[in-house]
């Protein structure tokens, strides 16, 4: 890994001059003058860590060994196969998808040619499942297919096509028996990826029915996997009997499954069976065939005319630990791990690069020791010097300096002023743009390679960290384009993920290669000369005595930190030339404070908007979709609510507390019409103006037997749903016991109160399948018990309802109740409900029962919101209401609106600010400073921003909210002002004005 450098005559004569003092620097013994030695410092390098001196050796030993063997022959070859891999990476990437499953078009498109080929008149298949000596599941599968050749068809024969892999198991498949017509044949055996096909061909064209029987064997059919419905863990077997092709039409099919019966004594629920086209399908839960014996068959057949590409699958859950699972394939192992395996080699690039970085391509040792210097290094400028030491801060100095010693005597105050201001601004933060810009763009960085300070350490291995990131990044984005048109079988499937980190990765590899300018052997003893001026001026506090027209000076403000050399050197120039030799030392370029933090305020805002819109939830829905309503929870779909009866007692602990305990008593039928197993959801609220309610689910019964459930948060509400094991079918009773251990919460309705809200049913049930569909439940009886004491403290109660009057939007109605015993008052807007109240105890029950009227409809008031009950108490009745947490919610809910206008103000208030600080410094607004940088950059930053915001806020929020013009108008004015701002602030070109001839 090494350089050639085009070095001159006098360049080798200076590098001869180093070497020279060097030898004489290290031929001084222990005879050498106490000074001398006290002269002498111990030149110290950092020690890399022993993993990155382990991988430079090898990269070493590598570079070695390819140059003994090829040299630009084979460099030329190795980037020709890098080139290679992009060119494959970028066919992946824009190139047609490989092995690409079938769209919707290409199945319904196949169903026109299928009488083109041979049609499956009978399917009839049996498998036999048991297990070998290792407790493996072995498959015996006999198909019995009579295929019918149509006069169109040219086919010779049929092809049946199985997997050779499933789930990572390999399958094993193995045939043992094939029959064509009665007569014994040999199929022809091709195996292509991870299928097998079977041929039978008789090399003659087919015509009419013909009977092809096969028999084979399959291993390992199933797999460790965790039930959906009781969440349990299982050996499933899920199988499409038809494999992984088949492209004939069928009209006949019947499938059966024989187990041993200690399997069938394992299953945790009977198999099911289904047959689907597209998104058609339909399916059964299996029974057990009658017969006797040691065997259990169970059976589904279909003789309806089914189009090509059909699946036919049953599916068996057994206890877990059933069958021995086989280790996973080497296949499966390639498909996991496959798209992390670009990113794991591009990271393994990454630590080599960094240990050559370190190591292989560290600067070149010097002598052991350096010893303090009192002259500048022989033909390195002070700017040559800032490279070297790499100190991009004072170069600039460094040339002012320089040119102010050197500069003639009438015009060296001049040139001392400019280094004075110079001095005042270096190692600013508010100077780094101008003096990183200045560092990278000045020839002499380009300098030190042609004079051989450093080197680029050209080889075989920098090729490959040039070439291996970019081409493994464009195969990384193949990959994904490719797998994401596929089944994801990767443990960690993050696309998005996988782009980021491998293009950060690649481009971390590509600047550790790119940028690596190692010191050479002269360069090294340059820069040991450079060190030994900065070890002279500490000893002598060169910046504070010297004189400005030292010649170490421009060398010693290398030394240290920039900002104080800069001080230093100011405070020189100012003793020479007077106080005000410095004024005036910020340039337009220079970024105050102020200044820098517009710049990264500005994009900090767009951030923070984005970040918001993507991590929080829309603060305006137009309505909640609750899961157990219309969410995808398995087993729910065909579900059906017969009737319920929900009874609430209201009570306060002696901690002062608000209890409600709730007991729901429903009448469900679970169809066998799922797919699943049947199950039961419902859920109810959990808090209110963001205060917990302390929800508790203690009990779900079925046919007065406990069952298993689980309970999950949904937005504010609780979910409780079923975990059944067992397929349930027909009408079932279900209990359920809940409490709400904290049931009032502070709320603000002209004044603060306690509230306690009851929902037995959320918002609507009634319009969901499986609540409001035919045959509507019934009955639908809510009671709601408190006690006298409790109930003559209550400001307002009764069932929950919305003042329809309050508002002519039905969003904005206001909540409110119909006070119990008064619901007859409201006529025909209730008139399929009733109401009913006792006293027993004590205490008062109060009863709301509604029913659909002849049109099929629902009572109006009782059913506008939630149904259930609502009391008011005054403020302090229960001890757990906290209005503090009440008003962060009101504030909360208000903070998008607030947080649009401020943003929105920010950007159209810059424009006046930025026309006031422009009148008062003099600046016109397209001059450098702070008054155009409020245009550029905070101004469109925080317009953006609130458009970002206001997207988000609206996203979901109807035209006619009133909210929408206070979100939607500040952040379009802000755009616009944005724009006139930056009109009014770009750069004006300088029209020169000819001179008169």
């Amino acid at each position: 890994m090494s350089s050639e450098h085009p070095d001159t005559k006098g360049e080798d004569s200076l590098s001869e001059y180093y070497e020279a003092e060097a030898a004489a620097a290290e031929s001084a013994g222990p005879d050498s003058s106490a000074k001398d030695d006290a002269d002498r410092i111990l030149s110290t390098t950092p020690q890399p860590s022993k993993l990155y001196v382990a991988l430079s050796d090898w990269l070493l030993g590598v570079e070695a060994w390819l140059r003994s063997h090829g040299g630009s022959r084979l460099r030329k070859g190795l980037r020709g196969f890098w080139a290679v891999v992009a060119l494959a990476g970028v066919v992946l990437l824009i190139g047609p998808i490989i092995n690409k499953p079938l769209s919707l078009d290409d199945i319904t498109g196949s169903s026109t040619t299928a009488t083109e080929h041979w049609i499956a008149r009978d399917f009839n298949v049996d498998y036999r499942i048991d297990r070998n000596n290792n407790g493996e599941l072995r498959a015996t599968v006999t198909e019995h297919i009579t295929a019918f050749f149509t006069e169109k068809s040219n086919e010779t024969g049929i092809t049946r096509v199985l997997a050779t892999q499933y789930e990572g198991h390999a399958l094993n498949p193995r045939l043992l028996t094939a029959t064509l017509d009665g007569v014994t044949v040999q199929p022809a055996e091709t195996v292509s990826g991870n299928q097998l096909a079977l041929s039978v061909d008789t090399g003659t064209r087919l015509q009419g029915d013909h009977e092809f029987v096969m028999t084979y064997e399959l291993s390992n059919l199933a797999y460790s996997a965790t039930d959906t419905a009781s969440e349990q863990a299982v050996d499933l077997l899920k199988w499409d009997v038809f494999g992984p092709s088949w492209a004939q039409a069928l009209a006949g099919l019947d499938v059966s499954i024989t187990v041993p019966k200690e399997l069938d004594d394992r299953l945790i629920r009977q198999p099911r069976g289904s047959l689907a086209w597209t998104i058609v399908g339909a399916g059964q839960w299996l029974e057990r065939e009658p017969g006797s014996g040691s065997d259990v068959t169970y059976q589904f057949t279909n003789d309806q005319n089914i189009p090509p590409h059909a699946q036919a699958s049953f599916t068996m859950s057994f206890e877990e630990g059933t069958f021995t699972m086989p280790p996973p394939t080497l296949t499966y192992w390639i498909q996991v791990f496959g798209p992390l395996a670009p990113l794991a080699f591009l990271a393994l690039t990454l630590l080599f690069a960094l240990a050559a970085r370190a190591v292989a391509w560290s600067d070149a040792r010097g002598r052991p020791w350096y010893i303090v210097q009192y002259d500048p290094p022989k033909g390195v400028s002070p700017q040559t010097a800032a490279y070297i030491l790499r100190t991009p801060q004072t170069v600039e100095l460094a040339e002012a300096l320089e040119f102010a010693r050197t500069d003639g005597k009438k015009t060296r105050k001049a040139s001392l002023r400019e280094a004075a201001k110079v001095a005042r601004r270096t190692g600013r933060a508010g100077n780094l743009p101008r003096a990183l810009t200045h560092y990278y763009s000045s020839p002499e960085r380009r300098g030190q390679l042609t004079k051989g300070y450093r080197k680029v350490p050209r080889g075989f291995v920098r090729d490959f960290f040039i070439a291996a990131p970019i081409a493994l990044t464009i195969v990384q984005f193949g990959l994904i384009r490719q797998l994401s048109n596929q089944v994801v079988l990767s443990v960690i499937w993050w696309p998005f993920a996988f782009v980021l980190v491998s293009s950060f990765l690649a481009a971390v590899v590509l600047w550790v290669a790119l940028s690596a300018r190692p010191l050479t052997r002269k360069g090294a003893l340059v820069k040991q000369h450079l060190l030994g001026i900065e070890a002279f001026s500490e000893r002598t506090q060169l910046l504070q005595r010297t004189e400005t027209s030292n010649k170490l000076l421009p060398y010693a403000v290398h030394a240290g930190n920039a900002k104080d050399a800069g001080q230093r050197v100011a405070t020189l120039i100012e003793h020479e030339l007077g106080p005000d030799a410095t004024a005036g030392w910020r340039t337009r370029e220079f970024l105050s404070w102020p200044r820098i933090l517009v710049r990264v305020l500005s994009p900090l805002l767009i951030i923070g908007a984005l970040a918001a819109a993507v991590a929080l939830p829309t603060p305006y829905p137009q309505s909640v979709d609750y899961e157990s309503y219309w969410g995808d929870i398995p087993g729910t779909l065909w579900t059906k609510v017969e009737a319920i009866e929900a009874s609430a007692t209201l009570s306060r602990t002696p901690e002062g507390s608000a209890r409600l305990e709730v007991n729901q008593q429903l009448e469900v039928n679970f169809s066998d019409e799922s797919s699943q197993t049947p199950q039961f959801a419902q859920q109810w609220p959990d808090s209110a103006n963001g205060q917990d309610l302390g929800l508790e689910v203690t009990a779900v019964r079925i046919d007065g037997k406990d069952v298993p459930f689980a309970v999950e948060r949904d937005h504010d509400t609780k979910l409780v749903r079923t975990k059944l094991v067992e397929v349930l079918t027909g009408t079932h009773t279900l209990d359920i016991d809940y409490a709400l251990n904290a049931a009032a919460f502070a709320a603000d309705e002209n004044g603060l109160v306690d509230r306690v809200r009851w929902a037995a049913l959320l918002d609507g049930w009634e319009h969901t399948t499986g609540w409001g569909d035919d045959p509507a439940p019934k009955p639908v009886r809510i009671s709601f018990t408190l006690d006298d004491t409790l109930a003559a403290l209550a400001t307002e109660s009764g069932w929950i309802t919305k003042d329809t009057e309050s508002s002519e939007r039905a969003r904005e109605w206001k909540a409110t109740v119909i006070p119990f015993g008064e619901l007859k008052e409201l006529g025909a807007r209730a008139a399929a409900a009733s109401e009913s109240s006792s006293a027993s105890a004590g205490a008062h029950t109060h009863v709301l029962l509604i029913e659909q009227d002849e049109f099929g409809g629902w009572p109006l008031d009782p059913t506008l919101d939630d149904v259930g009950a609502m009391l008011d108490f005054p403020a302090g009745t229960f001890t757990q209401p906290d209005e503090g947490t009440l008003r962060f919610t009101q504030f909360v809910q208000t903070l998008p609106v607030l947080a649009i206008g401020l943003l929105s103000a920010i950007a159209i208030l810059c424009l006046p600010a930025a026309a006031l600080i422009g009148r008062t410094t003099g600046l016109r607004l397209s001059e450098q400073g702070l008054h155009r940088d409020l245009l550029r950059w905070l101004a469109p930053c925080a317009s953006v921003a609130a458009f970002v915001l206001f997207v988000w806020a609206s996203s979901v929020m109807p035209s006619d909210h009133p909210l929408l013009p206070l979100v939607g108008f500040p952040p379009v004015i802000a755009i616009l002002v944005s724009v006139i701002g930056l009109v009014v602030a770009r750069p004006r070109k300088q029209h020169r004005i000819p001179a008169k001839p």
